[in-house]
């Protein structure tokens, strides 16, 4: 793969990252798989010196959106979309107790069905005269580390919809990037011996209100109140929100209005390499 640095717009790595790519286009292949590798977690944000806070940032809701520039001869291939959230699951497990009193014997059974478990379960408790204890069942079943629904922004850029299932923000990968592409594309120039490639980018959007803040703390004091008089921050908050949007600034990344709750984030974006 060549060498790209649009990949460098990452401002948040360790809260999110993503790495795209397909197949080079040749004289005999027209069509090829486009590969996204998105991994979510926690990043550990304002450590340095001139930062007047540190806090913990993670994603409660994001959207991977594909986007073809206009002016690029490459289209997509609408059948090969991925369309179904993906079959990665992980594991839980379900504890039940039940506590029995001195000189008692009970039995339980009966089956328990949640959308991802299945299957039927009995147990029995018994203790002996003057004690009491409690049996504990255990039971595991698989279930989505996270949704994902396909649709299409306003530009009409197809884009995935990723939402936790078993915690409060994301964690892991939304998909398995080799075995799961999310579309194929299309070279649509004559001659694909001359010319450039056509390009593609993939971002990592979402808004303000699924940006997940935890953890506040101011680090100096000194430095708080004079950046609060100099900069009108009105809370620990606006100076979080405001560190968020000058690190996204720098790396390029589009802001919308990050103090309204609705306001939308590029987290990140990068543009597909091929080879």
């Amino acid at each position: 793969m060549s060498r790209n640095f649009d990949n460098r717009k990452r401002a948040f790595a360790d809260a999110v990252t993503v790495e795209a790519w397909h197949d080079d286009f040749g004289s005999t292949k027209s069509c090829v798989d486009l590969h996204a590798d998105v991994v979510f977690g926690i990043a550990r944000v304002g450590g340095e010196s001139e930062s007047p806070v540190r806090f913990r940032l993670s994603i409660k809701r994001a959207e991977v959106v594909v986007i073809i520039p206009d002016t690029e001869p490459v289209t997509v291939d609408k059948k090969s979309v991925s369309r179904d959230s993906p079959q990665l699951v992980g594991r839980l497990t379900k504890t039940m107790e039940r506590k029995m009193k001195a000189g008692a014997k009970g039995k339980l059974s009966g089956s328990i069905s949640p959308v991802y478990l299945g299957g039927s379960i009995t147990a029995e408790a018994h203790t002996e005269a003057g004690l009491s204890s409690s049996d504990r069942l255990s039971i595991s079943g698989a279930v989505r580390l996270m949704l994902v629904t396909q649709s299409q922004t306003e530009d009409g850029h197809y884009r995935w919809l990723v939402t936790p299932q078993t915690k409060g923000f994301l964690e892991g990968r939304p998909w398995d990037p080799i075995k799961e592409p999310r579309l194929k594309l299309i070279d649509k120039r004559k001659n694909r011996q001359k010319g450039i490639p056509p390009t593609v980018r993939v971002e990592i959007r979402c808004r303000r209100e699924d940006l997940v803040i935890d953890d506040l703390t101011l680090k100096d004091e000194g430095l708080w109140q004079s950046l609060k008089e100099k900069a009108g921050f009105r809370n620990k908050l606006a100076a979080a929100e405001s560190y968020i949007r000058d690190r996204l600034s720098e790396e390029g990344l589009e802001v919308r209005n990050i103090s309204d709750i609705f306001g939308q984030v590029t987290l990140a974006s990068t543009t597909a390499e091929s080879g």
